[in-house]
């Protein structure tokens, strides 16, 4: 035998508070969304392809003094913990303002994904500078040079990449994932 239910007063007052919460909810999340993107670091982007790859022109601002840009961006060790496709990350070898880093991880854009490995020389001039050039991994090119200057309340970050993927990076990588990939990790640095 079904058991009665009674719609009383109170319970249709209910459903309507927590319908109106849930849409409430919804656009809450839809303003903090907007607002994080309003908040993104990258100020421009430039990429063109050249030959086999592409090179990529990003202009960013940190809203932190150039030294703690510095030392989250030679934080090299622990770049694993905030950079999204970073899986490891560790200085292999020291020399005075060279720093030899291997980094492995997954590059990921909607259902493409490829899987890469690099070891990387920099180039440090300590709050100006960093130049990576790869020595060893998954690219057939990789070099970069991230320029630091200091700009009102924050940090101005130039970025100039250049890129020729190799394997399984050639077949997927496209402006769209390069652009995605480049904006996903400077917006967790920056974070």
């Amino acid at each position: 035998m079904p058991i009665a239910t009674f719609e009383t007063p109170w319970r249709t007052h209910c459903r309507r508070c927590v319908h109106s919460l849930s849409a409430l909810m919804l656009a809450l999340i839809a303003a903090v969304s907007a607002f994080a993107q309003d908040r993104s670091p990258v100020r421009s982007f430039d990429i063109v392809q050249n030959n086999d790859g592409h090179v990529a022109n990003v202009v960013m601002f940190a809203p932190v003094a150039p030294g703690i840009a510095w030392n989250v961006l030679t934080d090299f060790d622990n770049m694993q913990k905030w950079v999204p496709n970073v899986r490891e990350s560790k200085v292999a070898a020291r020399d005075g303002n060279t720093v030899t880093v291997e980094q492995k991880g997954v590059a990921k854009f909607g259902l493409l994904s490829f899987a890469y490995e690099s070891s990387r020389r920099m180039q440090l001039d300590p709050q100006n500078t960093i130049q990576s050039t790869q020595v060893s991994g998954s690219m057939r090119r990789l070099v970069s040079l991230m320029k630091l200057s200091p700009d009102g309340a924050g940090t101005r970050l130039d970025y100039k990449l250049e890129i020729e993927p190799a394997g399984m990076a050639a077949a997927v990588m496209t402006k769209g994932f390069l652009q995605h990939e480049l904006t996903e990790q400077f917006t967790a640095i920056v974070g």
